[in-house]
């Protein structure tokens, strides 16, 4: 009988097929543990409004919109008008990822944060052998919604030392802020801004006279009033004040 198997034989042939089904089972446990946190992950999906700070100066600012827990080829842009095309991840801890994908600067910026499950953004990142901090929160968690239940003519006000050192009428017209501003010293600002569904609200003007970007960080209440703090590119704080005195 030439295709005879020995007992011995038969056990060793029988232990290899268990071990071959238990390693099957132990890999298809795997592929499901894997795929399981994708739904997690877009928990943090939506559209960011973001500012870039290095020793108190504002240095850039983007939109960065994630997707199933991925940012791919988002655009930041910087105080010398260079772009930083980024990616990276969003993990379903919303822990936060950015690498450089390619720049127009010869130092990339690599970021490392964390958002919140209120839809804040934070956390630092690395240009060349600088240190430096990010912020900014969620303003849609689709970027087709638009926000309008903040849209009006609000009265503005930004305080330096006490002083008063601008005064100035801006509106919010689906959630955006659109206005060119000058203050005391007749330096003219374009104002950039969006505002979120509970008020958060970023404000810069960035890419206006060199040496001279505003950015402000603030809340509008319920009853239209606003309070946020303000920096200057060279460093300068204050406070921000305002309030609503048309609605849409």
């Amino acid at each position: 009988m030439p295709f005879a198997i020995s007992p011995g034989r038969l056990v060793n042939h029988v232990c290899i097929v268990i071990w071959f089904i238990l390693i099957l089972f132990f890999y298809s446990c795997q592929v499901v543990h894997e795929v399981q946190p994708v739904d997690a992950i877009t928990e943090y999906d939506g559209s960011y409004t973001v500012s870039f700070m290095c020793s108190g100066f504002h240095m850039a600012n983007a939109t960065i919109n994630v997707i199933n827990g991925t940012i791919e080829g988002q655009i930041i842009q910087n105080v010398k008008q260079q772009t930083f095309k980024v990616a990276g991840t969003v993990s379903d801890k919303g822990k936060l990822k950015l690498y450089t994908i390619t720049t127009q600067s010869e130092e990339p910026v690599e970021a490392v944060g964390a958002i919140d499950k209120k839809g804040m953004i934070q956390g630092s990142y690395r240009v060349g052998n600088r240190n430096c901090k990010f912020i900014g929160f969620c303003y849609s968690k689709n970027q087709n919604d638009i926000v309008t239940q903040y849209d009006g003519t609000y009265q503005l006000d930004l305080i330096s030392g006490g002083n008063n050192v601008a005064s100035f009428k801006a509106t919010i017209e689906n959630g955006q802020f659109h206005r060119i501003i000058t203050n005391i010293n007749h330096n003219t600002y374009t104002i950039d801004g969006k505002v979120s569904k509970n008020g958060r609200l970023i404000l810069n003007t960035l890419f206006s006279d060199m040496n001279n970007g505003v950015t402000v960080i603030g809340c509008i209440q319920k009853d239209g009033s606003i309070m946020g703090i303000y920096s200057t590119y060279n460093g300068k704080k204050g406070a921000f004040s305002g309030k609503r005195i048309d609605s849409y």
